[in-house]
């Protein structure tokens, strides 16, 4: 029997039951991760019909084995997929790039006095919600306008009355004073209202509450209170006029579209809240062997994963075949009600149409930028002697004073964009003094040893051969068959260019001055450099405060750290008396006499 014919055979003996199945290569690397109904039907279905597309069809010649999960309802195996997929990010899923969290505005309801804050993870706490921002700077432009129309306290203390004077918030108009009693407990939650009725699109509600309250002052003589919110009223309906509106529902919506050219993909997620069109996001997709309903199913099970609001509703642009257990799923999680729904007429049609168009002009712009990153990435694989073009590379540094505090780092560029989820910083434990060697020895093996990071298509080194032997033993003391490529660069002498080393060879790649891609493997390198060196400053920040005051009996890092936040700085702490330092919050008499005489005694 060939390869296929004993796939096929394996395949006819699955059970007619949900689950997952994962496709493998030749190396026995996880390729592809699906989920069905009936696994039988499914995977078999594979073997039976002609490939869909050419990526399709590049998928089934390298299929090698076959692993399937059962699992007891389609919800389990929509979760198990997800979760296999982040776990071994197979080159023909969908793999999330943009796997961040975005910002959220947060009311505190619960709390006597709530203020807003940013937030990026959802909690079910009581709180108020509002987002996402699809940027920091508009969620930061949302958070001004709401202070100016609802000054509520920003101050972060956990006793709110606990000083004599306002901040400097109250002089600008932008808080209203609670912690000197300004302004009532009664009257500060019927501010909160207020906020929580413009979070939740009750504007109409919000006006008709602040024209009472307008008239009440009036006709109490009161022409301040009065012009007060007659001004609020006019900042409110300027600011709705300005709000772009884009549906006549009154909840919350995310919005799917998506394009395709040239075997690539991407999608668009619009975030409309009641009505009004708050923002974007822009999913690189790749290229994927899934149908248009599995690529859906899985952009949308990997975002909300990452404890993202789920919405009232989400609107897709095909019919999906998992959509009653990924709704099931999302009900779970929110705790509420949640509606998938692909719509095929009127104003919902209209908006997956919106975010379609959006996708389509942000595949284009990517597909453009790409094509120009394509000569760069082809000079790297002639010159480099790479099996491939390399979309992933990661380049490695060290950095350390003296042998103290040794640090490594390393960045990745993927897709032509740092991927900053998987930079990764690498504390040295076993190498000691300023031997670069050893520590790039430990750092890279490190890195070979994780299995939760995608293989790279080529491991950029600072420095000549020597960094490269040290890679290389690493290679052959775990024993890896099918190492990826090396390659080390060196900062060249006096006035020459950045040479680039290759393992077994004796002299440098021959690169032009200024060819494009040695100054796109420099540029990678710098970022190396950058990071290594902000940990390297971080460590040796910490050990300075640490050396100094730990080596006071009495002091630990508890009150090291009310030392500093009373006095802000060692000078400070210094020049302070016995009574001063006693006056720090948990310090004895004793403890206090400990830390004067330590700067003083033996002066």
């Amino acid at each position: 029997m060939t390869g296929k014919e004993k796939l096929k055979t394996k395949a006819a003996i699955l059970p007619e039951a949900a689950g997952v199945y994962l496709m493998k290569d030749a190396r026995d690397r996880v390729i592809y991760v699906g989920k069905a109904k009936s696994l039988r039907k499914r995977v078999i279905s594979y073997f039976q019909k002609g490939p869909s597309s050419s990526k399709t069809f590049k998928l089934m010649n390298q299929i090698k084995d076959l692993e399937y999960i059962q699992t007891d309802t389609e919800k389990e195996a929509l979760i198990l997929e997800n979760s296999l997929i982040k776990k071994h990010r197979p080159r023909f899923n969908v793999n999330l790039r943009d796997d961040k969290t975005y910002p959220y505005i947060r009311l505190n309801i619960p709390h006597p006095y709530p203020r807003l804050e940013v937030v990026r993870r959802i909690k079910r706490d009581g709180a108020l919600y509002f987002g996402p921002f699809s940027s920091s700077s508009s969620m930061r432009r949302t958070m001004r306008l709401i202070q100016r129309l609802f000054p509520l306290r920003q101050c972060r203390r956990a006793d709110v009355k606990a000083v004599d004077r306002p901040c400097l918030n109250y002089q600008l108009g932008r808080c209203s004073a609670p912690c000197v009693g300004y302004i009532s407990q009664e009257d500060y939650q019927a501010l909160v209202e207020e906020v929580a009725l413009f979070f939740q699109g009750r504007n109409k509600r919000l006006m008709e509450l602040l024209e009472q309250k307008m008239q009440e002052s009036s006709r109490q003589l009161d022409f301040e209170a009065a012009a007060w919110y007659r001004d609020r009223l006019a900042d409110i309906k300027k600011t709705l006029e300005q709000q772009k509106m884009v549906s006549l529902n009154t909840g919350d919506q995310d919005v799917i579209g998506l394009a395709q050219d040239r075997g690539q993909g991407m999608a668009v997620m619009l975030f409309v809240r009641r009505g009004v069109l708050l923002g974007h996001r822009n999913f690189y997709l790749g290229a994927t062997a899934a149908p248009s309903h599995e690529v859906v199913e899985s952009l949308l099970g990997q975002y909300y994963s990452l404890d993202n609001l789920i919405p009232d509703e989400i609107l897709v642009p095909v019919k999906l075949e998992h959509a009653e257990a990924l709704q099931e799923w999302l009900k779970e999680k929110k705790a509420g009600g949640v509606h998938v729904k692909s719509p095929v007429r009127g104003a919902k049609k209209k908006l997956v149409e919106l975010a379609a168009t959006n996708a389509v002009t942000a595949l284009a712009q990517r597909m453009q930028a790409a094509e120009l990153g394509a000569e760069v990435q082809l000079e790297l694989q002639k010159k480099l002697n790479l099996p491939e073009p390399p979309h992933r590379i990661e380049a490695f540094d060290l950095s350390a004073l003296q042998g103290d505090e040794p640090v490594g780092a390393m960045v990745v560029f993927e897709d032509r964009a740092w991927r900053k989820s998987d930079y990764r910083r690498f504390r040295i434990k076993s190498a000691s003094g300023q031997d670069d060697y050893a520590m790039m020895y430990e750092v890279v093996r490190r890195r070979l040893q994780r299995e939760d990071l995608a293989r790279p298509d080529l491991m950029l080194l600072d420095g000549g051969r020597g960094q490269l032997s040290m890679a290389l033993a690493v290679i052959k003391d775990l024993k890896i068959q099918d190492p990826p490529p090396l390659a080390g660069l060196a900062k060249g002498r006096d006035r020459e260019p950045d040479r680039v080393w290759l393992p077994g060879r004796k002299n440098p790649v021959n690169f032009r001055p200024g060819a494009p891609g040695l100054l796109f493997l420099m540029r990678i390198r710098d970022e190396a450099h950058r990071y290594a060196q902000a940990y390297h400053r971080r460590l040796r920040r910490k050990k300075g405060v640490r050396s100094v005051l730990d080596q006071i009996p009495g002091v630990g890092p508890a009150r090291r750290k009310v030392l500093l936040k009373h006095f802000g700085s060692i000078q400070a702490i210094k020049a302070a008396s016995i009574d001063d330092l006693a006056e720090a919050k948990g310090l004895s008499e004793a403890v206090a006499e400990n830390v004067f005489n330590f700067f003083h005694v033996g002066e």
